[in-house]
C-alpha cells in the first residue's frame, strides 16, 4: 500500500472509530436517541441529526468526485445538505440515518484503499485540485462537525465523556 493512502485510511479510522486525540464519531453518536438527535440549542443550531445528514451528503459527494461519477443528490445551497431533523419519536429512522452514515464511511474507506499515491496527486476533475487535498478537506470538515456533535451533547447533558480505554 502507498504511504499517503495508508495515512488517509488511518485518519479515517481515527476520527470515525478510535478515540485518540478526540472522541471518535462512533463515541459521539453512541447511545444517542432520536429525541437527542433532533434537539437543537434554543432552536438556532443544527441538530445532531441534521449534522449527520450533512456528513452523509458531503462524504457521498466526495466519493462521486473521486470516482468521476455524477452525484444524483443535488443541493441548491449548503443549508439544504443539513436536511430536516427527523421525528424525535422515530428511533427506527434515526438508526437508519446512523447506519447510512456508517455505510457511506465504509464506502469512502473502500474508495481510498483503491487509490495509490500517484492517483492522489491527480486532480479529481478538470481544473480542480488534487484528490489528496479533497480527502484532507473532507476529513477536517468531518472532524469539525464531530466537535459540534459533542458540544450539542454537552449542552443537552447527554455526553458522558470519552471512553479512553
Amino acid at each position: 500500500m502507498q504511504v499517503v493512502t495508508k495515512i488517509f485510511l488511518e485518519q479515517l479510522d481515527m476520527h470515525y472509530h478510535e478515540n485518540e486525540w478526540f472522541a471518535s464519531m462512533d463515541q459521539a453518536l453512541q447511545g444517542v436517541i432520536a429525541a437527542e438527535a433532533a434537539w437543537t440549542s434554543s432552536g438556532i443550531s443544527n441538530s445532531i441529526w441534521q449534522i449527520v445528514n450533512h456528513l452523509i451528503f458531503w462524504n457521498e459527494d466526495v466519493i462521486h468526485r473521486i470516482k468521476g461519477t455524477e452525484n444524483s443528490h443535488k443541493a441548491e445551497d449548503n443549508e439544504e445538505t443539513f436536511a430536516n431533523s427527523g421525528d424525535p419519536e422515530d428511533e427506527i429512522e434515526w438508526a437508519r440515518t446512523v447506519e447510512r452514515l456508517n455505510k457511506v464511511m465504509n464506502q469512502l474507506k473502500t474508495v481510498i484503499a483503491e487509490l495509490d499515491d500517484e492517483k492522489l496527486k491527480a486532480p479529481y476533475a478538470a481544473d480542480r485540485y488534487s484528490i489528496e487535498r479533497l480527502l484532507s478537506n473532507i476529513m477536517m470538515h468531518d472532524t469539525y462537525h464531530l466537535g459540534q456533535i459533542v458540544l450539542l451533547r454537552k449542552l443537552q447533558s447527554s455526553w458522558a465523556g470519552v471512553d479512553w480505554s
